[in-house]
């Protein structure tokens, strides 16, 4: 039985909050773990975890050819943006409120609008300029840059965010070139072998207390990227991109939840701030290409 489009919108954005929730959930696994364990590990355990989930799949869906990228030096590049993007964010939740970093880290689809001339040869009108600038000065709110105090987690998970903004362009780069799913794939699995010589450097005992943390966070981890697939084969990108944003929501909520921690005023503007400047790129990005 066909599924008309008002479900498939719903079940799209459904799948998305889902996403974002769990998103924010296998977040606060990391910072449960309390800094212990490198981010370099954390995001090793995170990057085999979906590889060894998703090989099989793509595999079955579009044979082994599917496994060689084509674009090699441009997948390696992208996968290297992301490790190191969400590498720096589980740094920062280990040294500042999961929601203030969640936030900054989303300043990504500014650095991508930012970065796109140069790279992807696109012309930005003057009010996605606007809109960049706005969303940056939420960031300084956020980072309340008073020249004092400890600094050092605002201004990793802004790295964070200047580094997925380079690979959701490369996303963007490399869209067409082969199925979504195998270029997540791709990330994963080159990004699994890039981090594997790092290993050993970083390597501690790992905890007893920690494993049902490290399970849960690579499997909901998984779930969090299928259900985000999924939600983009159901809905329109144009409605679903806004609706990522949620996830600062459900960081705020479990940051309370969890950790007791709840951002002071200031950082509440400056992370609403952000998602209307994010809300209005994504509406301008996605009208643009459709």
């Amino acid at each position: 039985m066909d599924i008309d489009s008002r479900t498939k919108r719903i079940i799209g954005i459904f799948l998305v909050v889902l996403a974002m929730a769990l998103f924010s959930l296998k977040d606060s696994f990391v910072k449960m773990l309390d800094g212990y364990y490198s981010p370099v590990f954390i995001m090793w355990v995170q990057m085999l975890f979906a590889s060894i989930f998703w090989t099989p799949v793509i595999t079955a869906k579009y044979g082994v050819k599917s496994l060689i990228p084509e674009n090699k030096i441009l997948q390696i590049l992208r996968s290297s943006f992301v490790i190191t993007g969400i590498g720096m964010f589980y740094w920062s939740i280990s040294l500042i409120p999961l929601a203030e970093a969640t936030a900054i880290s989303f300043t990504a689809p500014l650095v991508t609008t930012a970065i796109s001339p140069i790279i992807l040869k696109e012309k930005i009108g003057i009010r996605r300029w606007i809109s960049v600038l706005i969303g940056f000065g939420g960031v300084l709110l956020i980072l309340k840059p008073d020249f004092g105090g400890d600094r050092l987690g605002y201004l990793v998970a802004f790295g964070a965010g200047i580094s997925i903004g380079f690979f959701y362009t490369f996303n963007r780069l490399l869209a067409g070139k082969a199925p979504p799913l195998v270029n997540l794939t791709y990330s994963s699995t080159i990004g699994a072998i890039l981090l594997a010589p790092l290993i050993f450097s970083v390597w501690v005992p790992i905890r007893i207390e920690d494993w049902h943390l490290l399970i849960g966070f690579a499997a909901i981890a998984a779930m969090g990227q299928t259900c985000l697939f999924f939600a983009f084969v159901y809905g329109e990108a144009s409605i679903l991109a806004p609706i990522t944003l949620s996830q600062i929501i459900f960081a705020t909520l479990f940051g309370y939840i969890f950790f007791l921690q709840f951002p002071d005023n200031l950082s509440v503007v400056g992370i609403f701030v952000v998602i209307i400047s994010a809300v209005y790129i994504a509406l301008r990005e996605t009208r643009n290409r459709t």
